[in-house]
């Protein structure tokens, strides 16, 4: 894989894998070059849903309530994706360890997903009618622009900068 495709397969996969982890903490650092600081999409996001004071307390208060479980679960996907990276570039290739590996992000992934999933719909009974329309607006859009990624990502594959 090309070092531009591999950039930017890495971006797109940090970034979805950042973005509960800048809930989370609510960090305004920057994760890394080219990379927004962790509070920005979230602003971004409060912005546009015009949030109420209490809205945003009651939506801190529901990811606050999963910490623990966040926590734990995005220091799951980052040791089995670097145990995958480690199995991917070893000095031979093992069929069976690389899919052991990608396994074990499968699971820690799934795990995310449902504990992301219980947010989501937590947070919903939160939004008023409009802002539930706006989010699932927003949703389409990310959505989309990941789509547009993926496109990218397969052209780049066809036609390969050498």
């Amino acid at each position: 894989m090309k070092t531009t495709t591999r950039r930017i397969l890495t971006v797109g996969a940090m970034a979805l894998t950042l973005v509960p982890a800048a809930l989370w903490a609510g960090r305004h650092r920057p994760l890394g070059p080219g990379l927004p600081p962790p509070g920005f999409l979230l602003q971004r996001v409060v912005d546009r849903l015009d949030l109420t004071a209490e809205q945003r307390q009651e939506i801190r208060d529901i990811v606050k309530a999963h910490g623990a479980e966040l926590k734990v679960e995005l220091a799951t996907i980052r040791d089995s994706r670097e145990q995958l990276f480690s199995t991917v570039h070893a000095e031979s290739v093992d069929e069976a360890e690389i899919r052991a590996a990608a396994a074990a992000v499968g699971d820690a992934e799934a795990d995310l997903a449902v504990t992301r999933a219980a947010i989501v719909q937590e947070v919903r009974e939160v939004l008023t009618p409009e802002q539930q329309a706006e989010a699932k607006q927003m949703v389409a859009e990310a959505r989309a622009r990941v789509e547009e990624l993926l496109a990218f990502v397969m052209d780049r594959l066809e036609n390969p900068i050498v």
